[in-house]
């Protein structure tokens, strides 16, 4: 395509850009971290690991990058992310339930016990595809309770036994170290189950953890789906066009971001800071780009987080 043709198609997305939006799933290091734990931990039948992090530290796109990173290195896997919300009186049926609805399950949700048990199985089957292999992702697993956890071991045994692989990856706020404590107490074999692994995930720390995001805007991203075109060479063409790569300039865009660090937290980013920044330098520079376009400790003090 020529430029005027890149130009004409930036126009046509732009406001549906995953970076535009703040809705770009890209990989940090620590998110690249998981992502090698995972699929390494997948190579068993069963496994779990587990992540607690600060609140804004990136756990939810590293949930969804998991979701595409997954789906790609193994195809026809199934990969589930579930959004655990807290319940104060919890029920094996309603966790039921809550499965099938975040699966879209489309025929009615059966009314008792033993019928809601052999629903989620089923569709639970039907989701870990041709390849019979299951990642299951809990987002917030703080909120699950001792028997929520029971309930769910319940249902991967089933899914065992019908030689289905399992993976189970549980993201948590910092509150999931005292949920393991309390498995401990109540039930080892959960703690055991679940939680045997539990790591710490940070978000962006320095301008070499910053490196694989900004790289993958230049060079390991496409947008729109099929175009064949990175984040960067949509978005800025021409600087595109004249070698301009955003990883050249880490150290001057982690200038900028680390005046942003999540409090008590050492030199944490949040992750919705660095989407923010990363939008409005795009937007800014919407109608300046060029083949001579230089990133500069100046032109990032301009940017006006939106």
């Amino acid at each position: 395509m020529t430029i005027e043709e890149i130009l004409r198609l930036r126009d046509q997305v732009w406001d549906e850009h995953p970076l535009i939006i703040e809705r770009a799933v890209l990989p940090t290091l620590a998110a690249k971290d998981v992502l090698a734990r995972v699929w390494a931990l997948g190579r068993k039948g069963r496994g779990s690991i587990a992540f607690f992090a600060q609140p804004l530290s990136g756990k939810s796109s590293c949930a969804e990058l998991l979701f595409v990173e997954m789906k790609r290195k193994k195809p026809g896997c199934g990969v589930l992310i579930f959004e655990v919300v807290e319940d104060t009186n919890p029920a094996e049926g309603r966790l039921l339930s809550e499965i099938l609805n975040q699966i879209d399950y489309a025929p009615k949700i059966a009314r008792d016990l033993a019928g809601k048990r052999t629903q989620v199985h089923r569709a639970l089957l039907s989701l870990s595809g041709e390849a019979r292999h299951l990642f299951l992702i809990f987002d917030e697993a703080q909120e699950l309770s001792c028997d929520e956890f029971a309930w769910l071991k319940s249902v991967i045994n089933r899914l065992v036994r019908d030689r289905v692989k399992v993976t189970v990856v549980l993201f948590g706020q910092i509150e999931l170290k005292e949920k393991r404590q309390q498995l401990k107490a109540a039930r080892s074999d959960l703690e055991k189950r679940f939680m045997s692994t539990l790591n710490e995930f940070r978000g962006i720390q320095n301008a070499a953890e910053l490196e694989p995001l900004l790289a993958a805007i230049d060079a390991g991203s496409e947008f729109p789906v099929g175009s064949g075109m990175s984040y960067l060479q949509l978005l800025l063409p021409r600087f595109y066009e004249g070698g301009g790569r955003l990883v050249s300039s880490s150290a001057l865009f982690w200038r900028e971001l680390k005046q942003q660090r999540l409090p008590g937290v050492g030199t944490v980013v949040a992750m919705s800071s660095v989407a923010g920044f990363l939008a409005s330098f795009f937007i800014h520079l919407r109608g300046a780009d060029s083949e001579e376009l230089k990133i500069t400790s100046e032109l990032l003090q301009k940017i006006d987080v939106i």
